[in-house]
């Protein structure tokens, strides 16, 4: 298949060294034997969601190696926006991955997210997408690298699947995406090393709803003049810690498995909701 593949980490160093999950999965979808061109931002874009650049703003596009281009200073979704218009102008990709994202994207952080909200710009144009994010154990690198190798598979196997039991060559219901999240699963403690043994493959694979739970605290601290006056704030995060419900993304990862999450590229509600707003008005 053509698959465009993108990011909100960018392609950052020669051969994308500097992005090293982007290039896994990149090198992983061409082993399987599919045609795959990267059009990524050039610089590190996480957490922008949906944004786009808008006229008078300039883009600048680079091509640092074949078949990869550099969106500078676009975001993931300006990057989908360019490739639809100039890379794909002729015939658009057969399915657009963005990721893999060094981290989860769980829950509400989906509606923040440029990892999935590159995706479901594709789904304007009627190409199926997915987006896919690996949990980070924190400085455990020899596990993440596992870990990488291991999801990116998974994603080779999931497109595979999709293309096995697709309808009509349609991958994915037209307006929806899927929103992928790998574990990761740490074996037994080394005694000599203090280390985790080899990272453990997952317990399996969940459909799961989006996990409703508030996802982050932000805290918001002045560091000069009074706290709720104007001046200069530092920025606190706090990640959400309440308990998550049985079927959604969150209890998913915690419980060890690999998360994937139907999403529909339309905010619109269902028919009984759209009753209760006629009643209103």
């Amino acid at each position: 298949m053509r698959i465009l593949l993108t990011n909100d980490d960018g392609w950052r160093g020669p051969g994308g060294s500097g992005t090293p999950l982007i290039a896994a999965l990149r090198d992983a979808l061409r082993t399987a034997g599919h045609h795959v061109v990267v059009v990524a931002p050039g610089t590190d874009q996480s957490g922008q969601g949906g944004r786009i650049s808008l006229p008078p703003l300039q883009l600048t596009v680079a091509s640092p190696e074949p078949e990869v281009w550099t969106v500078t200073p676009g975001s993931p979704s300006d990057s989908v926006f360019f490739a639809f218009d100039e890379i794909f102008a002729n015939q658009k990709p057969d399915l657009v991955i963005s990721g893999i994202n060094p981290g989860n994207n769980l829950g509400q952080a989906a509606n923040h997210s440029g990892t999935v909200n590159a995706a479901l710009t594709a789904l304007e144009f009627g190409v199926p997408a997915v987006a896919v994010s690996l949990e980070t154990p924190g400085t455990w690198q020899e596990g993440t690298a596992a870990a990488a190798k291991n999801s990116a598979g998974y994603i080779v196997d999931l497109v595979r699947r999709l293309e096995t039991r697709s309808r009509n060559g349609t991958l994915i219901p037209r307006g929806v995406g899927l929103n992928v999240n790998y574990p990761v699963l740490a074996g037994p403690v080394d005694p000599a090393t203090g280390k985790p043994g080899s990272v453990l493959p997952p317990r399996g694979v969940r459909s799961t709803t989006l996990d409703t739970n508030l996802f982050a605290n932000f805290d918001y601290k002045p560091t000069s003049g009074s706290a709720g006056q104007p001046g200069i704030y530092t920025i606190g995060l706090t990640l959400g810690g309440e308990p998550a419900v049985a079927g959604t993304d969150t209890r998913a990862i915690q419980d060890g498995f690999v998360s994937v999450t139907p999403l529909e590229a339309d905010r619109d509600v269902d028919g009984s909701t759209q009753g209760w707003l006629r009643g209103i008005l």
